[in-house]
């Protein structure tokens, strides 16, 4: 069997868990007699996240291609950081019933990140902190990843609330305070990493930026996140947002890093040239 058909396999398998991952997980919400949905569902999660990893690693060996320094890896990455997080910290937080959003989200950015082919990074985008800037924005936007899917719940249960709708589907989410705790205890922690990462991107770029359409959009996705995020943070300290404002601010964050993503994505699809994660 060829090492490329077992990444295949491996991928395909990865696909698998987490699509049943996504099921158990929409299956305890959704029935009261699907109790063990909540003990099954992190485990699939569990075997799709190993299985996720275990594909990073082969494909990056098969395609000589370094996670830390190429765009073909940063979606999945960054998706499997975000469920290795959750199952870690869903106890501490109690958010187990997130990951209903957190599968799907891995799914999804695991599928995006299939359909660009190998990448190999043009040497002379090569420095000692291009892995140290990849690495802080991927661990980062793992952790915008898991405050978007508390803000998402925050908001789908404070609807509820709202609605008077106690037997509806979402009946099953955590406490409000619980989410919105986790929401804002996600983003405190990757903020700091957000702010490294577009440091040492200023830092490297300065040598490579070419100042092109894509760099610009690029740079100015980065800095909206960075904007949004701080915003949240300060207003929160300074001003007591909390809640539904602190959760659109959230979700508003992340679909910038979100963009960030694609810019990389589209600008790897468009060149066919090999590019490196900048």
């Amino acid at each position: 069997m060829s090492p490329l058909l077992i990444v295949e396999l491996v991928l395909v398998a990865t696909v698998v868990a987490y699509v049943a991952a996504t099921g158990l997980f929409i299956a305890f919400l959704a029935s009261d007699k699907f109790a063990q949905g909540a003990v099954w569902a992190p485990r699939v999660l569990l075997l799709g996240t190993v299985l996720h990893a275990t594909h990073i690693t082969a494909a990056s060996e098969v395609f000589h291609v370094c996670p830390v320094e190429g765009i073909h890896f940063a979606l999945s990455v960054a998706s499997m950081l975000a469920c290795a997080f959750y199952l870690v910290l869903r106890r501490r937080y109690r958010i187990d019933v997130v990951g209903a959003f957190v599968a799907p989200l891995a799914l999804t950015f695991l599928l995006a990140s299939s359909l660009v082919g190998p990448i190999h990074p043009d040497p002379s985008y090569r420095s000692a902190i291009l892995p140290i800037h990849v690495a802080v924005n991927l661990v980062g936007d793992a952790l915008f990843m898991l405050a978007f899917a508390a803000a998402v719940a925050y908001l789908l249960q404070e609807k509820r609330l709202k609605d008077k709708n106690l037997a509806g589907f979402f009946r099953k989410l955590p406490p409000l305070d619980a989410l919105d705790r986790a929401e804002h205890k996600f983003l405190l922690a990757g903020f700091p990493l957000l702010t490294a990462g577009i440091l040492t991107g200023v830092y490297w770029a300065r040598d490579v930026e070419t100042g092109s359409a894509v760099a610009v959009a690029r740079a100015v996705f980065g800095y909206a996140t960075w904007l949004l995020f701080a915003g949240v943070l300060l207003l929160r300290a300074a001003a007591g947002w909390r809640g539904r404002r602190a959760a659109y601010g959230t979700i508003a964050g992340f679909s910038f890093a979100v963009l960030v993503l694609i810019v990389y994505l589209l600008r790897a699809a468009w060149a066919p040239a090999a590019v490196a994660l900048q």
